[in-house]
């Protein structure tokens, strides 16, 4: 990596404190930090991904030839018991949430 020298030392005296703050960030902000970021969208993005998973798992496991699937756990199951209870739970979350934060 190049090196940058910089003669002023009020620019370099900035530039260490920017990076210093933006360590501090990394530090607080931990893994699932990193991943999802930070702000007011977090709850979001995290409901979000739940929601695409169990999404994605289902249309696996929907694709998957009959003969792979379990007998006693079938596809009316899955969407009955798993999928949509999960789906509404997380629309009805997301919408007493904005209700909430709206005020209203």
């Amino acid at each position: 990596m190049n090196k940058l020298e910089i003669q002023d030392p009020k620019v370099a005296s900035k530039i260490i404190a920017a990076n210093a703050e933006n360590e501090k960030r990394k530090a607080e902000l931990g893994f699932l930090g990193k991943f999802f970021g930070s702000g007011d969208n977090v709850r979001l993005y995290i409901v979000g991904t739940i929601a695409l998973g169990v999404l994605l798992i289902a249309l696996v496991y929907t694709l998957t030839p009959e003969r792979f699937r379990s007998s006693d756990f079938g596809l009316k199951e899955l969407w009955t018991l798993v999928v949509l209870p999960v789906e509404s739970t997380i629309i009805g979350y997301l919408i007493g949430s904005k209700s909430k934060d709206g005020g209203g």
